[in-house]
């Protein structure tokens, strides 16, 4: 099980990682792999996402407030 303080923890870690891959040394591919599962291994699941986030992300996977489709399928219903 894993607990929202090592979810945030792998969102930072994953963050830095990825920042290190454009801007930091070439790695050889074992040092990749292992930083890529420590990354992964507590990352969040799309459904934990989902949960967090559905209130303030549309299904068309835009900010809620300014998805222009959303408006328009508002503008619909009227």
């Amino acid at each position: 099980m894993t607990l929202p303080s090592e979810e945030v923890s792998a969102l930072k870690r994953t963050h830095e990682f990825l920042r290190e891959l454009l801007t930091g040394p070439r790695l050889p591919m074992k040092v990749l792999r292992d930083k890529a599962y420590s990354c992964l291994r507590h990352y969040p699941w799309d459904i934990h996402i989902n949960e967090r986030w559905s209130d303030d992300v549309c299904e068309h996977g835009t900010d809620r407030q300014w998805c222009p489709k959303c408006d328009k399928e508002d503008d619909d219903d009227k």
